[in-house]
């Protein structure tokens, strides 16, 4: 057997691995061809097509490049032990496979979309779930399975005959070289720039990753994915997915309730049926109601890794707060803000749902409506509900689910380029700055027209791989300040310094800009860090897990929406599950909301408290976890807790069981909603 090995024998072999990426991107082209001509409707114009085709083009080539080189693997110890006509042959069928495999995929697609008027999600998965020989009988009647498989079965031969034909054709003139040095060169080279076609970028991110939001159109962007992009994509949301069940007991019961009329009774609600216990979720918030003209414009403000601990290190030398310094005089910025979640989905779906339940709103979960939604009280009064985000709103699926909520508008990046041309980012989204003009100019814009918005923003800037390639104040920074708990490279600390005291300073620019305008005394503002940056300090946990928690919180109240009295306690225990019912009951008096909190403006006599991640509760005595099993972890000082908990004081036990009482008929709730959409 002849093992010698020549760089220039591979000329046979690499014409099938170039004619497979070709193919695919050919193929891709086509299927995205029938989906516009089939569901495009006579009133979207061709230009609209375009971005759609050559960025869809950008994807089949990462799917065609990873085929080849999967083919190439397969094929390449055939093709080394000597056996050079059995690897070519065996690429050959396996192109011929690939290449039907997309084309199947593409047709079950294009119907599976005509059905459900969306490309590939977690419901191709749930159809095996359901009553499978139904699904295949209506598959059966309704559409043309058999010319189906006899168009596969004539593809198939035809792609039998020309591949190999096509493939000789093309080793013979294919370049390989004269000199041995050639012919190596022209093999790396090749072999690298599949590489590079399959990561589909050579910067930071694979394209796979990247935003495929390329108009405003949901249908234009639906295209660019190819059939089994999006499947892959629809198997990793299923994977992450939660999984709801059957039962909307589960968290009752694994918070140690046996019903949910016993955890209503443990969470001081009426007890007397399930109807009664929904009806006490939505408490009204008092007062009289106000017109729309008389109501404030909302702004919540979520921003990306805004922890408090930082905060503790500025000062001359070291200025993290920039123009927000000036603004918090005009605010309340409160000293043990919690954070819901760990994360930035996880703490948005608590803060616009109240829920227990993350990922909810992923998968087939982005078309369920939540009558918890913090949007429906607004919507209700009459406001334009809006959400504004920098990155694209296929991030976490936001752009489906949202609207679904109860959200009249969702911009994110792609709207901001279109106001602003020069608008520059990083690989997550648009620099704040742009962010918050366009916050600015939709908010004039909106009450120019008598309108009153709500508005969520979701900022991105401060966020890995803190780059900060834009315009900024030249503000000092001192990485030194952090301590010996910071991370030893400062190169790294100084850049994650520069995006936190960016997004403060233009937040605070904000803030700046509406206070000084005639829209500062009717716009109500309130602003939380989604979760701590994580990566600036060595924690020493538990002592230390304060510092993961807290991050910073915010509220700006005019003076004409301002209840009597003194105003919020800013020592007190507060987090993201409070600023939904405060902002319902400072601006929409009269109004229904999902009980997921208090009040900030009243005062609370216990000094209040806050949950972290559903398994944390901050109090005045100390940190109590689990929810299940407490032990109270004593405050040290205002910045560490004791290692070992203690049994809790009946005080804080009784505290412990109404807060996980309350969680768990949030979960009852959630779970009922989407079980009932689901039927």
């Amino acid at each position: 057997m002849n093992v010698a090995f020549s760089p220039a024998h591979a000329q046979r072999l690499l014409p099938r691995l170039w004619m497979l990426v070709t193919g695919v991107v050919f193929l891709g082209a086509v299927a995205r061809l029938w989906m516009w001509v089939a569901y495009a409707g006579a009133s979207r114009g061709s230009e609209l097509l375009w971005p759609a085709l050559l960025q869809g083009a950008r994807y089949d080539l990462v799917v065609g490049a990873i085929c080849a080189l999967l083919t190439g693997l397969l094929t390449a110890p055939v093709w080394l032990s000597g056996r050079r006509e059995l690897a070519v042959r065996g690429a050959q069928w396996l192109l011929v496979a690939l290449l039907l495999l997309f084309v199947l995929l593409s047709v079950c697609e294009h119907f599976y979309y005509a059905f459900y008027k969306t490309r590939f999600d977690p419901i191709v998965f749930g159809m095996f779930e359901d009553d499978t020989s139904a699904i295949l009988e209506t598959v059966w009647d309704d559409y043309p399975v058999i010319p189906g498989v006899l168009g596969l079965l004539l593809c198939g031969g035809l792609l039998g005959w020309s591949v190999p034909r096509i493939g000789r054709w093309l080793g013979a003139r294919w370049p390989a070289g004269s000199a041995r040095w050639a012919q190596v060169l022209l093999l790396v080279v090749q072999c690298l720039l599949l590489l590079l076609l399959a990561r589909g970028t050579v910067g930071t991110f694979p394209l796979v990753r990247r935003d495929v939001t390329v108009s405003a159109d949901p249908f234009v962007n639906a295209l660019v994915l190819n059939a089994p992009l999006t499947l892959y994509r629809a198997a990793r949301i299923r994977a992450k997915e939660t999984d709801i069940g059957t039962d909307p007991l589960v968290g009752v019961h694994r918070l140690g309730f046996a019903n949910v009329e016993q955890a209503a009774a443990d969470a001081g609600l009426p007890s007397a049926g399930p109807d009664q216990i929904r009806s006490a979720l939505f408490p009204v918030a008092p007062g009289q109601p106000r017109s729309l003209a008389q109501s404030p414009h909302v702004v919540v403000g979520l921003l990306e890794s805004f922890g408090q601990d930082l905060l503790y290190t500025d000062g001359p030398g070291n200025d993290l707060l920039g123009r927000l310094r000036g603004e918090l005089a005009h605010g309340y910025q409160f000293e043990n803000f919690i954070a819901g979640q760990n994360g930035t989905h996880p703490t948005l779906e608590y803060l616009l749902l109240g829920t227990p339940i993350t990922p909810l709103t992923n998968g087939r979960n982005a078309r369920v409506a939540f009558d918890t939604s913090a949007a429906l009280p607004f919507k209700r009064a009459g406001y334009r509900t809006v959400f504004l985000y920098g990155g694209g709103s296929d991030w976490r699926e936001l752009g489906t689910a949202l609207p679904q909520q109860g959200f009249d508008d969702v911009y994110d990046a792609r709207d901001i380029r279109k106001r602003f041309a020069d608008a520059k980012g990083t690989d997550w989204g648009l620099y704040d700055a742009y962010l918050f003009r366009f916050a600015q100019a939709l908010l004039t814009e909106a009450d120019a027209r008598g309108e009153r918005v709500f508005l969520v923003l979701l900022t991105t800037t401060n966020h890995p791989p803190f780059e900060l390639n834009t315009a900024h104040p030249d503000l000092p920074l001192d990485p030194g300040r952090l301590g010996p708990r910071a991370l030893d490279d400062r190169d790294e600390l100084r850049r994650m310094l520069a995006t936190y005291q960016y997004q403060a300073d233009e937040f605070g620019g904000f803030l700046q800009q509406l206070r000084q305008g005639p829209l500062g005394e009717r716009t109500l503002v309130a602003a939380a860090g989604d979760h701590n940056l994580r990566s600036h300090y060595r924690y020493d946990l538990p002592a230390e897990q304060v510092d993961v928690d807290r991050v910073f919180g915010y509220l700006r109240v005019p003076s004409a929406y301002a209840p009597v009295g003194d105003g919020p306690d800013v020592s007190a225990f507060a987090g993201h599950g409070d600023l939904i019912p405060t902002l319902v009951s400072l601006a929409l008096p009269g109004e229904r909301y999902f009980a997921t909190g208090r009040n900030l403006w009243e005062r609370p006599t216990d000094g209040g408290h806050a949950l972290a991640q559903f398994e944390r509760l901050y109090t005045r005595a100390g940190v109590l976890s689990p929810l299940t099993s407490p032990k109270l972890h004593a405050w040290r000082d205002p910045r560490h807790i004791a290692v070992y908990g203690q049994a809790p004081d009946a005080a804080s036990a009784a505290l412990v069981k109404r807060t996980a009482a309350g969680v768990a008929l949030r979960d009852w709730y959630i779970r009922e909603q989407v079980l009932q959409k689901r039927r």
